[in-house]
């Protein structure tokens, strides 16, 4: 099949004879018709120069010495004229056999020799040859252009991706809650996904009764899957949207049921709860989720949340959320494991006593600079600024005070 291929190309083999005995050239052109390629003759190099600049030509046949331009001086200035996108086989005919004379031939640019007085079978030679390098280089030319395609192809569609997912980032970072305050609740939150796409997601809602839904969840695994899970827990959590304590627990248990129907290995942890400031109290359920931190004049303790598997896990779970006690000044902190679990390069990770020392020391401030000073925190303790796993923090203040009554 090869030698067919080459067979093909030779028939259509454009061949520049250079040599100053217009005989000799004469000759070359016959023999070379009889071989099947497409002969022209020039009488010296500056007529062959021409002739490489106005067309195209596949073997070059120069005689060695000429008068003006020689032999090496043409294959020098050829060699110039050949583009990256072209290919131009040379032939140097001489009666010279001197192999330091070749091997200077042969770092100027020629690929081939033909010895006087010349034999036909050496020309068939070099004719096959320059077929096949000719050959060799279309397919290469072909393959480089099917290669730019599918590379245009490729970043065309990863310019899409990157624009699909700066939407999504986008999207995903307007589900983050847009105000700071509701009634006597003061709001301030953390979020750093490890990747483009996390799978945490912080929601708060204001309820009629004067009171505010939150949660923040935590999705199995990072990027777009995880993403996508993420914001469809976000949004089935607010469309449930449970304004008491039982409402709490029936919504955890039917989120759970929908994720296990799905029969997949999706799960999430979720952290979800009521707060109502006139009743200076609150409900919470921790599915899976680390306990949430609550600090009370000062001192902190620890939520249970009435602790439960994941949601995803068994579809007969039950969610039973936990009251606590949510007084004026009292700060209720709920977040990821992503936080706790952060670890520096010696292995050793943030842990929850550094977090509840950040709380503890965010006394008398804004609410706002806990979050602040928590991000400066994790900074300071991953001197490599990434992080393994997505990072977020919901912190609640009930910021009334008596002269506010």
């Amino acid at each position: 099949m090869f030698t067919s291929a080459i067979s093909s190309a030779r028939t259509n083999l454009k061949v520049l004879v250079v040599d100053d005995d217009s005989l000799m050239g004469e000759y070359l052109c016959l023999q070379l018709e009889s071989l099947g390629c497409r002969p022209e003759a020039a009488e010296n190099g500056a007529e062959a120069l021409e002739i490489l600049k106005s067309r195209e030509v596949h073997l070059l046949i120069s005689d060695w010495q000429m008068p003006g331009m020689d032999g090496m001086e043409l294959v020098a200035e050829a060699r110039k004229l050949t583009s990256a996108d072209s290919h131009l086989h040379i032939a140097m005919m001489t009666a010279r056999s001197e192999e330091k004379v070749m091997r200077a031939a042969m770092e100027a640019g020629v690929d081939d020799f033909l010895f006087k007085p010349l034999q036909i079978v050496e020309l068939g030679l070099v004719i096959a040859s320059a077929a096949r390098n000719r050959l060799l280089h279309l397919r290469l030319k072909r393959r480089n252009a099917q290669l730019a395609m599918e590379h245009r192809r490729a970043s065309d569609a990863l310019e899409r991706v990157q624009a699909d997912l700066s939407a999504a980032t986008a999207l995903h970072e307007r589900l983050l809650p847009r105000f700071d305050r509701c009634g006597a609740l003061a709001l301030s939150h953390l979020y750093r996904p490890a990747a483009l796409l996390g799978g945490d997601s912080i929601g708060a809602s204001p309820l009629r009764e004067e009171g505010l839904l939150f949660f923040l969840v935590d999705v199995r695994g990072h990027g777009v899957p995880a993403a996508l899970d993420s914001f469809h827990l976000h949004h089935r959590i607010k469309q449930l949207r449970p304004t008491s304590a039982p409402d709490l627990g029936v919504a955890m248990a039917t989120i759970n049921r929908e994720i296990c129907d799905r029969a997949d290995d999706s799960y999430a942890t979720v952290a979800c709860g009521l707060i109502f400031p006139e009743d200076r109290e609150g409900w919470v359920v921790c599915a899976g989720h680390p306990p949430p931190l609550l600090m009370i004049d000062g001192s902190v303790s620890q939520i249970s949340g009435g602790r439960a598997m994941p949601v995803g896990w068994f579809d007969n779970t039950t969610y039973e959320p936990e009251r606590f006690a949510f007084p004026r000044g009292a700060r209720f902190v709920t977040y990821s494991d992503g936080i706790t679990e952060a670890m520096n390069a010696s292995g050793e990770q943030f842990g929850e006593q550094r977090l509840e020392q950040a709380l503890i020391a965010s006394a008398g401030t804004p609410l706002s600079q806990f979050a602040a000073s928590l991000s400066d925190d994790l900074r300071a303790h991953l001197p490599t600024q990434t992080f393994e796993d997505d990072i977020s923090m919901l912190a609640i203040e009930h910021s009334q005070t008596e002269s506010d009554d």
